[in-house]
């Protein structure tokens, strides 16, 4: 009867114990709570053409409201080549509303680059990189961000093709709709419209698919913030939580390199899962396509030139 009595003990301790232990993680980790305990970071704010070369911000200036500004980055990594940002997505986190704002930034946006004058905005990343190794690239390419939009930029997150594909397995894939058939010009194949689940490979595919894809570079943007929402869900799908504490340092590798520490993540996935669809927007950056001459390449190149005072609207309703 003793055994009996002790084993019930020991077994109830446990479950409270268990208990507690996800009371504590929901209330530590819920994202409003969570990030609202945290010293945001500050790792670029708009300078002026007088201002210092890119880098951390010493002392930054508190907001009154604890939001904050994510730059993700896609980097095309070639071997014996610098690194060119294919993929850039500025986004705004309001964590206590549980609201998240995307503009995506396409590639061949023309903008101004500190010691190069108006150029690609995916040659940021490779001007830095140049300069001073792949923490320099991160630093330029988000200077140059936070200088065309106006607005400070908190965090980053940067992965290359190969850890996308891997985020994207460990995962166990993720869920994309697509709203017409979709041809893979260089694959020469096409994937059929609705809802699919797809692998890291084919995920890859989708999101860098720029001729095939419905409304082209900007219907390979939409599907990238598609990608982002479906790896949340993924990640804290029931499932996947008590892989969780050896899944996250596997991630973090395929990331590459971020300033979001684990908790960060998981409480930021956590966001991005719950979001309604009324507080996800998603945003395409206006402007029109056009032809210059390049001072970085020294020739006539294709650019998406914005629209200046749809940019400083976008400021006002985005950030």
């Amino acid at each position: 009867m003793k055994k009996k009595t002790k084993w019930k003990i020991a077994a109830l301790s446990v479950l409270v114990i268990g208990v507690s232990a996800s009371g504590w993680a929901y209330w530590s980790l819920d994202p409003s709570r969570h990030f609202e305990n945290q010293d945001i970071p500050v790792l670029a704010q708009p300078q002026t053409a007088e201002a210092a070369a890119p880098g951390p911000v010493q002392e930054p200036p508190k907001p009154d409201m604890k939001s904050f500004n994510i730059l993700i980055l896609g980097v095309d990594s070639r071997s014996g080549e610098p690194s060119r940002s294919d993929v850039m997505m500025a986004v705004h986190v309001v964590p206590a509303e549980r609201k998240v704002n995307i503009l995506s930034l396409p590639r061949d946006t023309r903008v101004p680059v500190k010691g190069v004058g108006l150029t690609k905005l995916n040659h940021a990343h490779i001007v830095g990189e140049s300069k001073g190794g792949n923490q320099q690239g991160t630093l330029v390419a988000t200077q140059t961000v936070s200088d065309f939009l106006g607005v400070p930029i908190n965090y980053y997150a940067k992965t290359n093709f190969e850890g996308f594909k891997r985020i994207v397995d460990k995962v166990g894939g993720v869920d994309l709709t697509l709203e017409k058939d979709l041809h893979l010009k260089f694959q020469k194949t096409t994937i059929p419209k609705g809802q699919q689940h797809f692998d890291g490979d084919t995920a890859l595919k989708v999101v860098r698919e720029r001729y095939g894809a419905e409304g082209g570079e900007f219907g390979r943007q939409e599907e990238q913030s598609q990608v982002l929402r479906s790896i949340a869900i993924e990640l804290l799908k029931p499932d996947k939580i008590p892989q969780l504490a050896t899944l996250l340092p596997s991630l973090r590798k395929d990331i590459l390199d971020t300033n979001f520490s684990d908790s960060d993540l998981i409480s930021l996935a956590w966001l991005f899962k719950g979001v309604g669809q009324d507080n996800f927007r998603y945003t395409q950056l206006p402007g029109h396509s056009g032809r210059e001459e390049d001072p970085l390449v020294g020739s006539n190149l294709y650019y998406w030139i914005p629209d200046s005072e749809s940019v400083k609207k976008i400021k006002e309703d985005l950030f």
